[in-house]
């Protein structure tokens, strides 16, 4: 397995890089530490209309500085992956442009997310949103406490094949150890029916068993995988709230979803049950990507 990593040197570092050295020794995984420098700006004087070739020399030779910056520190955090076999990339471009144009080269993204205030979230984004929002790949974004391991893990599953999908990607990846909790969350939205008659009321009691029954059947699986695993269905009127309000209540290490892949338009106009959950939720996130629909 190749795990992409993408680190900016700030205090989320230290954090992602604990996360990925743990999944990277249990995969006997390599490591692509990436980093994504800022393309210099020229703002030419007012009067003049075009940039000189003395100009354009020192853009070029201040962007191979940074370029070389960031390669040495990236080196100097190959120490705390000594035992990994560990690649430094250095690209120029937007964060979120680099990380999606590398996600070919990796089997999972690991990423940290910042905090940001409302106007600024509303205004800019984040880039773990926008790599979420278009990436092809399994990814996991550290938010809120970042753990070296995932003790108490919550998977929301949907009975779709995404979320299936997530399920087998979440027992691969993460290995179960004694004091390891995982509970199987199912959130079914609340709606108002009318009266039935009686056959159709029979029709939603069986549907209702077979639903149990399957997720019963995902919860025996995960215990034959090691885990201490339990089955929650909540009712709730909206899917994203059910799950925000049952991962805060449970405090939990990591939430795992499976997400559709919307692409074009219907993720402009739709979204995604996974990217509502990744811009509200405070914990770390396991999202894996289905082909867009």
């Amino acid at each position: 397995m190749k795990f992409l990593v993408p680190v900016d040197f700030t205090d989320i570092t230290n954090p992602l890089l604990k996360v990925a050295k743990f999944l990277a020794l249990k995969h006997n995984a390599s490591v692509i530490l990436l980093h994504a420098v800022s393309p210099l700006i020229y703002l030419p004087y007012p009067e003049s209309f075009g940039i000189s070739p003395i100009d354009l020399s020192k853009l070029a030779e201040l962007e191979a500085q940074s370029i070389e910056s960031a390669k040495r520190r990236l080196e100097a955090l190959r120490d705390f992956l000594a035992e990994l076999s560990v690649e430094v990339v250095v690209d120029v471009g937007e964060p979120s442009e680099v990380i999606l144009a590398k996600e070919d080269i990796a089997d999972l993204i690991i990423l940290g997310s910042h905090s940001k205030g409302l106007v600024e979230r509303i205004l800019v984004g984040s880039t773990s949103e926008r790599v979420a929002r278009y990436c092809h790949k399994p990814l996991l974004v550290l938010k809120g406490k970042a753990p070296e391991s995932f003790k108490k893990v919550c998977l929301a599953h949907d009975l779709s094949k995404h979320a299936q999908s997530a399920f087998e990607f979440f027992l691969n990846l993460i290995p179960p150890e004694e004091d390891r909790k995982l509970t199987l969350l199912h959130v079914e939205e609340t709606i108002e029916l009318p009266m039935v008659d009686a056959l159709t009321e029979g029709l939603v009691k069986k549907i209702e068993e077979e639903k149990i029954n399957y997720l019963n059947s995902l919860l025996e699986r995960a215990k034959e995988k090691g885990w201490k695993a339990e089955l929650v269905v909540k009712k709730h009127s909206n899917t994203v709230d059910g799950i925000l309000e049952f991962v805060k209540e449970g405090d939990y290490d990591l939430l795992v979803m499976g997400s559709r892949g919307l692409s074009g338009l219907k993720r402009v106009l739709l979204g995604s049950t996974s990217s509502q959950v990744l811009r509200r939720v405070e914990v770390p996130v396991l999202i894996h990507k289905g082909m867009p629909s």
